[in-house]
């Protein structure tokens, strides 16, 4: 996968909760041919680079961030 196809995809997951430029810095050292978009979720959360997904104001691991995000959308 690319890096621009990767910016997309987080930006449609995430909209601007992350840095683009800081990503992209970071997802250059990478190898991203053979991983999924979960995994380069987790590398770049892992980073710091992705902060409080949810709107809830607490930074939790990247599967309760998403969880979170997605509720929210539902009103759960």
């Amino acid at each position: 996968m690319d890096i621009q196809s990767i910016i997309s995809q987080l930006s449609s997951k995430f909209g601007g909760s992350f840095d683009v430029a800081a990503v992209t810095e970071h997802l250059k050292g990478i190898d991203t041919s053979k991983l999924s978009i979960t995994e380069i979720i987790e590398k770049v959360k892992g980073a710091g680079l992705i902060g409080d997904l949810d709107g809830d104001g607490v930074k939790e691991s990247v599967i309760e961030e998403i969880k979170g995000k997605i509720g929210g959308i539902f009103g759960k």
